[in-house]
């Protein structure tokens, strides 16, 4: 039976191929719209079909009974965002395989769970023919994992949008905005337990609305980076080994090494009187050479018992780089604490990859300004 909408349907259809015909023609076989003109012709025969075989929802029996069991008069499923969330997440899983693994695990991820949850909600909506019913039932099989997976992405999306603020801030302004932040959050709070008798709608709108204004300026800021110290330190990569030559003094005025009475060190190198010497456990004396295992982290501490500023640095290796047309440049491997005055100490974390015997460049400790001074480091 050909039914109204399936006449429309049949006949939008009927108008695609011959537009995709004409479109061949005209463009000397040009194939992208014509193949888009006959994908929307096939989809629109097949909604056609569709129309003619449910004879667009219309019940012909008169019999009450046959009316009310005929499908077209049963309550159909309710409405649902889960069939959007997994096309959507469909999408995603597609652009990571061309994009990032972390897209693409982040889209199965969701498409697992649209899945599971659109599933979910058609079982619970047949039920019974109690929608309210129906409804618990779904609570009583998602809500125990619903509710602390959403507690915990609704944490981490709040975390995350303060620490993109933050990092934002000048490190003057964040104490006062995250003070300020915080007077709001007391003052909405005695506000909500004065005032008891306030709707949970009216509650639920006002956290709602903070959350999004609250995401939207998290990402903004992401979007802007970060402030310019950070974005410096970033590109300088002040937080892994730096210069130790006159280029490294910017490093020395917020030196982070300091030392505390509980570090476990595998040495400990001491100058004092123009002297290096060295120190381990297991070794008595003053040491003119000291060994290090290949491969570990190995600590080494630093006190300056000299008069002036000088800073310890450690010569592992060094590294060739072949540059082209017979060009190479060799780069010495070192690092290095920072510049300290008499009394102080640091600690610096070296790990050595390959053994002293491999290099022509020796594996030493020296201190800079003194000269002569040196500790020998045998890595076997």
């Amino acid at each position: 039976m050909i039914t109204t909408s399936s006449k429309l349907f049949y006949g939008l259809g009927a108008v695609s191929v011959t537009a995709a015909i004409v479109w061949t023609i005209a463009n000397d076989g040009g194939a992208l719209g014509a193949v888009a003109l006959v994908f929307i012709g096939i989809a629109s025969i097949f909604l056609g079909a569709i129309a003619s075989y449910v004879r667009d929802g219309h019940v012909l029996s008169t019999d009450t009974a046959q009316h009310d069991s005929a499908p077209a008069a049963q309550r159909g499923p309710g409405r649902s965002w889960f069939p959007l969330g997994t096309a959507l997440s469909l999408g995603m899983v597609v652009v990571g395989l061309v994009t990032s693994p972390g897209i693409f695990k982040v889209g199965i991820a969701l498409l697992l769970a649209m899945l599971g949850e659109w599933l979910i909600q058609n079982w619970s909506d047949r039920a019974s023919a109690d929608a309210g019913y129906n409804e618990r039932v779904r609570g009583w099989v998602v809500h125990p994992l619903e509710i602390p997976i959403g507690g915990a992405l609704l944490l981490g999306a709040i975390v995350l949008s303060f620490s993109r603020i933050f990092l934002a801030l000048s490190a003057e302004a964040g104490p006062i905005v995250f003070a300020i932040l915080g007077a709001l959050v007391l003052f909405f709070g005695s506000v909500l337990s004065i005032r008891r008798g306030v709707s949970r709608g009216v509650v639920g709108a006002l956290c709602g609305i903070v959350l999004v204004a609250l995401s939207g300026v998290g990402i903004a800021t992401a979007l802007s980076g970060e402030r310019q110290e950070l974005t410096v330190a970033s590109a300088e990569d002040h937080y892994a080994v730096h210069p130790c030559g006159e280029e490294a003094e910017e490093y020395d005025g917020s030196a982070g090494r300091a030392v505390s009475a509980k570090s476990s060190v595998a040495a400990t190198v001491t100058l004092k009187d123009g002297v290096l010497y060295a120190e381990m456990d297991g070794f008595s004396g003053p040491l003119s050479s000291i060994t290090l295992q290949r491969s570990l982290n190995a600590d080494i501490l630093f006190q300056n018992e000299d008069a002036g500023m000088h800073r310890m640095i450690v010569t592992y290796g060094k590294t060739v780089e072949d540059l082209g047309g017979g060009v190479k440049k060799e780069t010495v491997l070192q690092t290095c604490t920072a510049m300290i005055g008499q009394g102080g100490a640091q600690q610096i974390v070296v790990r050595i990859p390959k053994p002293s015997f491999a290099s022509d460049v020796p594996y030493t400790i020296t201190a800079s300004g003194i000269e002569g001074a040196s500790i020998e480091v045998m890595v076997p």
